[in-house]
């Protein structure tokens, strides 16, 4: 009895480790590849042609507002679906395309870990190259944001991981809203009373949060409040001066582009401005977004903004890290 007592456990624990086994293989391994970069998926003969200039203005055209020309995305290498090996399956994101005349309309979707984890695959589906190129074209903002929310979402992952509460709880009773700051950012000293300014330090770079609140015109169109706003944030920025450097301000570029956007951010409406400040009569300069919420029945707005100083640096991930934290907004 003894001895079929043992055999039973002996069978039960290959049984168990051998479930186990499959488990552990079933589960899709780590990504590769760095942040913001792409394996486009696509037939050689199609690649060599007018589709490969629409991929790449689609994934590497230029992000707005950034110091220095840097793409939206970084394509790794572009594979044909017959020759793809399994290191190519891990990145993070993928770019598929699918031309055949066998789909009745463009049209993509999204599948998420299935080689690898965190990974999101994008496969755009199109009867002929044409209308791939035109679905592109058309939707150029929205694939970039699917993938570009496959990066932050593990962005604000990580930072949540050591949370900032008591600059969080800062922030909530300055603007109202609670908004995720990760550790290392302290709350820095500022002239202007209204400016509330939050800032982590690096060797040789530096990230900037900063808030306020300020009137508006509910009459006013966005095109006209922006110009409001942008003038709200410059004098802000003018309040903050260099130490060792006399008749020194911050100021928002008078040389280059503030870009304008409207977006809807966990369900609330905000102005999204995009550009680069500098110091005058410094070598000081960088790159920022800033983001307005306006509130109808007080006629306030309230204005976050994230800067960048980074000479040294490329400055993409760094004001995305950054950006990322707007989405945290409740």
């Amino acid at each position: 009895m003894r001895n079929l007592t043992s055999i039973f456990a002996i069978i039960a624990s290959i049984l168990m480790l051998t479930a186990c086994r499959t488990k552990a293989t079933s589960e899709p391994d780590t990504t590769l590849g760095s942040d913001y970069q792409v394996v486009v998926i696509c037939e050689d003969e199609l690649w060599n042609g007018e589709l490969s200039t629409a991929v790449r203005n689609l994934l590497e055209d230029d992000v707005p507002g950034l110091v220095r020309p840097e793409s939206y995305f970084d394509i790794v290498k572009q594979v044909s679906p017959d020759n793809i090996e399994e290191r190519d399956r891990r990145y993070g994101l993928t770019f598929k395309l699918e031309i055949s005349p066998a789909y009745n309309e463009a049209t993509y979707k999204v599948a998420n870990d299935i080689y690898a984890q965190p990974q999101t695959i994008v496969t755009l589906s199109a009867a002929n190259v044409e209308e791939a190129i035109a679905f592109m074209e058309a939707n150029a903002d929205e694939l970039r944001e699917v993938m570009n929310e496959s990066e932050r979402i593990e962005t604000i992952k990580a930072a949540k991981s050591v949370p900032a509460e008591q600059l969080m709880d800062d922030f909530e009773g300055s603007t109202g809203y609670r908004m995720l700051i990760p550790h290392g950012f302290f709350k820095a000293k500022t002239a202007d009373e209204e400016l509330t300014w939050y800032l982590r330090d690096y060797p040789n770079k530096a990230q900037y949060i900063f808030t306020f609140t300020t009137d508006y015109n509910p009459e006013l169109s966005i095109e006209d409040e922006s110009v409001e706003i942008i003038d709200a944030i410059d004098n802000k920025f003018n309040t903050i001066k260099s130490k060792d450097v006399s008749n020194s301000y911050m100021q928002i570029s008078p040389y280059r582009e503030v870009f304008v956007d409207v977006k809807e951010i966990n369900g609330i409406p905000m102005l999204e401005l995009r550009g680069c400040w500098e110091v005058e009569n410094d070598y000081m300069g960088g790159s920022f977004v800033a983001y307005t919420i306006f509130d109808e029945e007080t006629s306030r707005a309230t204005v976050v903004i994230f800067a960048l100083y980074a000479p040294e640096d490329y400055q993409r991930n760094l004001m995305r890290e950054l950006e990322s934290l707007i989405y945290t907004l409740d």
